[in-house]
């Protein structure tokens, strides 16, 4: 019953919400987004992002909207919050995590069963939006903690997925502002925020390495620009 009404109800109110976004966003910022095509090629690829604010995931679902369908995997405080719960819900979040008061036998369970969501979903061919650091940057480059295993563990158990980086520029509070002139006209000097989306595939990704290893080639792969690639 819940996909009926995610198909039928749920596509409109889809379309209106993010039809909304997408405006607040091209008021307030000047948004550029290269590598996009990749995506709608790319049916049921695992997105790892960087994540710079805790705009991050409307942003990118908004602007991605009409190129592909994004389910975007949030922290379970995020989903429930009051504020966010409609946006992410519209969205079809996927929420992770659980309290750590809760018994160890308990937090396994709901670990399994977001792991159980996030594959059925790529298994329907809708792309899964992740952010490997697990939070919004408290520091100018991406860190990934050792111990966080969301993309190793969905790629060791479904190494053949395709995967994509995405990378945000200029949207942090650690990421440098430049601005348009688009209010000048009414005497604001600072303009819409330029933000920079960059898609890139990836197909080396060594999921041979531990946990760790595999977390500190992901950190360097999403803190080194594309402009600097060959």
């Amino acid at each position: 019953m819940l996909r009926l009404i995610d198909k039928t109800l749920g596509k409109w109110l889809r379309h209106v919400f993010f039809a909304i976004v997408r405006t607040y966003f091209a008021l307030f910022y000047n948004v550029s987004c290269s590598g996009k095509q990749l995506l709608q090629d790319t049916p049921g690829a695992l997105i790892l992002a960087t994540h710079v604010s805790r705009f991050d995931g409307p942003l990118i679902a908004a602007i991605l909207y009409t190129t592909q369908r994004i389910r975007p995997v949030v922290h379970y405080n995020e989903y429930h919050n009051w504020m966010q719960w409609f946006p992410l819900f519209v969205a079809r979040a996927i929420p992770v995590s659980s309290p750590k008061s809760w018994a160890p036998e308990k937090r396994q369970a709901r670990k399994e069963a977001s792991m159980q969501r996030i594959l059925a979903a790529l298994g329907r061919d809708e792309s899964i939006l992740l952010f490997p650091a697990g939070h919004t940057r408290q520091q100018e480059p991406e860190l990934i903690a050792p111990h966080l295993s969301g993309a190793y563990d969905i790629l060791q158990t479904n190494p053949n997925r395709p995967v994509l980086l995405l990378r945000l520029d200029g949207l942090g509070r650690f990421q440098h502002a430049r601005y348009d002139y688009f209010w000048t006209f009414i005497g604001i000097k600072k303009g819409r925020r330029h933000i920079s989306v960059d898609i890139k595939t990836v197909l080396d990704l060594n999921l041979s390495m531990d946990l760790a290893s595999f977390n500190k080639d992901l950190e360097d792969r999403l803190n080194t620009p594309i402009a600097t690639e060959f």
